[in-house]
């Protein structure tokens, strides 16, 4: 069935390179043909107008609050920052009310490894929890997956006087290195949905304008 194509495809393109933990709300199988995200830089249409970014209130999580939205919003996302899931449920469940999709970010931790010789070599990896409640077909479904970012640099013990201040700015770039993925992904699921056919077409058109973002088959 046509429905069912088209969402096992979707599924399919959300995670391609990440593994995923649990998918609530969705009826069909995961299996079917592979999808790629191309880029984009401008505002796009979503199913669902407002999204929620809700994370964690801790030293660790705050700081990815700021990309994660400028990014979102860089889309034509109408980002809620003040909303908890509690809120967002409740709010969906009243008849005529518009309906808010949510992106919740849990346990954001860095881990940092070390090896030490002629120059010491830092590995500093960001990880998240992150889940995307959205609509599908008029139907609520829920994505969760683990994403993890890392970065290796180098330095001179010796010539660090106080602060590793490349390790700030490595910390710095994890942080919006994981907006970006969280906003690829939820890309991939608010999007509405396209068939493959509509999709190569919008690929021709999109090529020379640099400004849609679109699901085209891998070969």
């Amino acid at each position: 069935m046509p429905n069912n194509s088209n969402r096992q495809k979707l599924a399919t393109a959300l995670l391609a390179s990440l593994p995923m933990l649990a998918i609530v709300g969705a009826t069909a199988s995961l299996s079917g043909c592979g999808f790629q995200l191309r880029g984009y830089d401008a505002p796009m249409l979503f199913d669902v107008a407002k999204t929620a970014v809700i994370i964690e209130d801790n030293r660790t999580a705050f700081p990815l609050k700021l990309p994660l939205t400028k990014r979102l919003e860089a889309l034509g996302v109408d980002v809620i920052t003040n909303m908890t899931l509690t809120d967002v449920a409740s709010n969906n469940q009243n008849v005529g009310a518009e309906t808010i999709a949510a992106i919740t970010v849990n346990n954001v931790r860095f881990k940092r490894y070390e090896l030490v010789g002629v120059l010491t070599e830092i590995r500093l990896v960001i990880s998240a929890d992150v889940s995307y409640q959205s609509i599908d077909n008029g139907k609520p479904i829920t994505l969760s997956n683990p994403i993890q970012v890392e970065r290796s640099y180098q330095y001179n013990e010796a010539s660090v006087s106080t602060d590793d201040q490349q390790g700030d700015q490595i910390r710095e770039w994890l942080y919006d290195s994981l907006a970006r993925r969280i906003t690829d992904q939820y890309v991939a699921i608010a999007l509405p949905k396209v068939t493959p056919a509509s999709a190569t077409t919008s690929a021709q058109i999109g090529k020379g304008t640099g400004a849609t973002a679109i699901l085209v088959p891998k070969p």
